[in-house]
């Protein structure tokens, strides 16, 4: 096996994930219609070119469906590979492996921002665990986080879909549509 400065970090944002687990942690969950939301966050990961523009159409979907005037999609590029692509724009920045500090926690201020934001609606729209996006997710202070179901995912969400997240644009159809149903006056 070769050793990688990439995989010593992950090894170590794991260990930071499991101990905050075992902490009772004192966030108060708040679920919140989509058409109450006064703002969403979301964490991703952009691999190519593709994954980005349909970034960029999940952006303008909800801000044109929803009207959410506070909408910022957090992704992470895992390459090495300059992201030549990659454009931070209105609602959309990322992080790449050299934001990371020796924990696998992007160490930069647009990270700390999203992490310190009061999204009405956090969603994770991760398939597999990616440790940087899940130490954000972790330490947002988010009242209500979603994602796609798993056993593994359970201490991270407050609401889980069972839905497979592979397809961007697909996975937001399906979570704008459960949350339509949450009553607007709880």
């Amino acid at each position: 096996m070769k050793f990688s400065f990439t995989r010593f970090k992950y090894y170590w944002g794991e260990r930071v994930i499991s101990k905050h687990l075992k902490k009772k942690s004192n966030r108060t969950m708040r679920s919140c219609n989509i058409e109450d939301a006064k703002s969403m966050g979301m964490l991703c990961e952009i691999r190519s070119k593709d994954d980005y523009n349909s970034l960029v159409e999940i952006i303008d979907f909800l801000k044109k469906e929803y009207a959410i005037p506070n909408l910022k999609i957090l992704a992470f590029y895992p390459l090495k590979d300059e992201p030549f692509f990659l454009k931070s724009r209105l609602g959309l920045d990322f992080f790449t492996l050299e934001d990371l500090n020796y924990y696998g926690l992007p160490n930069n201020s647009i990270v700390r921002n999203f992490m310190n934001e009061t999204f009405d609606i956090l969603i994770d729209l991760t398939q597999k665990r990616i440790v940087p996006l899940r130490l954000v997710l972790l330490f947002s202070k988010s009242p209500f986080k979603v994602g796609s179901f798993s056993d593994e995912k359970k201490p991270f969400y407050d609401l889980m879909i069972e839905t497979d997240p592979a397809d961007y644009k697909e996975y937001v159809n399906q979570v704008t549509n459960y949350l339509k149903i949450f009553d607007k006056n709880d």
